[in-house]
């Protein structure tokens, strides 16, 4: 009995011995990994710690996906940056100007205002401002529209634009073609110290904000109790003394602008274009010769042309009033060069005689622009011409320019041997 006993014993432990085999030594045997897998996979327990499982698998795959673009995705395409030149950067700031983001000038030259520039234009954009222009900035800005205010103005509005404007207000930046150069930087700055904002040369807010507001449509003038109640009497005012205001017909335009610009600057009174009691009260001392009287005296029909004031006076003999007095525009003092040419943009000082004329346009021997009626002082080319671009500051390459309206006469006014004194 004993030895049955001890046998069943044994025979038990062996069998408690083989469901206690770990998982790792059933491993061992072929067979027997089947059938443990395929056991454990039935098991409540491990469908329960399997699910967890596969849980933490797939959120460890979202998170890697979710990563996937930022760290596997092409960075883009540097076209060029600070420092680089050529026609990539020349087409560059090209496309920056029409967009309304001034570079400065267009010379293939990326330098800090052109990286300024695609700075502004990548915020206005919504794009990472690195100031580097690369394919992604590319490809905003080739379809680029300005946001608007205002229901049809934009923020800041475009080179053209501004051009435009600067014309019309008689600021000149040169050919209205959305190109920001040396002659449309002049302008802004020009305008930008009339209006008294901040002098940047460039298309910036402000700017826009000011050249908005800049009506080249003067409001009739204030009841104060002057003589003057319309600018139809402005118009005929000014013309009763040494000014043309072109017709007298109550339309404000760039002749009765310039007209009034005339007066300002030769009474000494801020010059705005506007008629106004300053403008009626300095019109008065000049009929009664208080102001606008000779620096110089001749036997003859002479010309004064004041640098200073950008006025040209012309007077005659024994009459302490100017017979006329226009508004001008001389030389910008800008270095420029053309081809093998070149020279500094000066009006020379001097007593000069009108010596030459020209009936009609002629264009410059060296190719600077064209010249109206043009009576020439110098033999190196500096002359009185009409020009449709007169604006408020010395814009020309040396000569005197005239307005048109103002030209197409003043040949028949000053015949050669004209004396023609020109003074800082």
């Amino acid at each position: 009995m004993v030895r049955k006993l001890a046998a069943a014993l044994v025979a038990t432990i062996g069998l408690l011995g083989v469901l206690a085999i770990p998982a790792p030594l059933a491993a061992q045997s072929d067979g027997d990994t089947t059938t443990t897998t395929e056991a454990d996979s039935a098991t409540a327990p491990s469908t329960e710690t399997s699910a967890p499982s596969t849980t933490t698998s797939e959120a460890a795959g979202g998170a890697a996906a979710e990563g996937e673009p930022e760290t596997a995705a092409a960075e883009p395409t540097v076209i060029a940056k600070r420092g680089d030149r050529g026609s990539a950067v020349r087409d560059l700031q090209t496309r920056l100007s029409r967009a309304g983001f001034s570079p400065g000038v267009i010379d293939g030259i990326f330098g800090r205002l052109t990286e300024g520039a695609v700075v502004s234009f990548q915020n206005a954009a919504g794009l990472r401002a690195t100031g580097v222009y690369d394919s992604e900035t590319a490809a905003k800005l080739a379809s680029y529209t300005p946001t608007t205010s205002a229901g049809t103005s934009s923020t800041i509005m475009s080179t053209r634009e501004a051009q435009q404007r600067l014309t019309d207000a008689g600021f000149d930046p040169g050919p209205i073609d959305g190109l920001y150069g040396r002659r449309t930087r002049a302008g802004l700055e020009a305008f930008q110290r009339h209006v008294g904002i901040a002098v940047t040369g460039r298309v910036d807010a402000t700017t826009s904000e000011a050249l908005r507001n800049y009506s080249a449509n003067s409001p009739p003038p204030a009841d104060d109790g002057g003589t003057v109640r319309s600018l139809r009497d402005a118009q005929r005012a000014l013309a009763n003394g040494p000014f043309d205001p072109g017709p007298i017909d109550g339309i404000y335009g760039t002749k009765t602008k310039n007209a009034i610009w005339s007066l300002e600057k030769l009474a000494g009174i801020a010059m705005n274009g506007q008629w106004g009691a300053d403008d009626e009260a300095a019109l008065r001392r000049v009929l009664d010769g208080s102001v606008g009287g000779a620096a110089t005296s001749h036997r003859r029909r002479w010309v004064e042309i004041d640098l200073s004031q950008q006025l040209m006076k012309v007077y005659d003999p024994g009459r302490a009033m100017p017979i006329l007095v226009s508004h001008i525009s001389t030389g910008s003092g800008i270095p420029w060069r053309l081809g093998r040419y070149s020279g500094r943009s000066i009006t020379p000082v001097g007593s000069f005689t009108i010596f030459r004329r020209i009936s009609g346009w002629h264009q410059s021997s060296l190719g600077l622009g064209g010249m109206y009626n043009p009576l020439y002082i110098t033999s190196s080319g500096i002359a009185l011409h009409g020009s449709r671009s007169v604006p408020s500051y010395p814009a020309s390459h040396g000569c005197i320019r005239v307005p048109m309206h103002i030209a197409r006469y003043l040949p028949g006014m000053l015949p050669n041997g004209t004396p023609v004194i020109v003074m800082r």
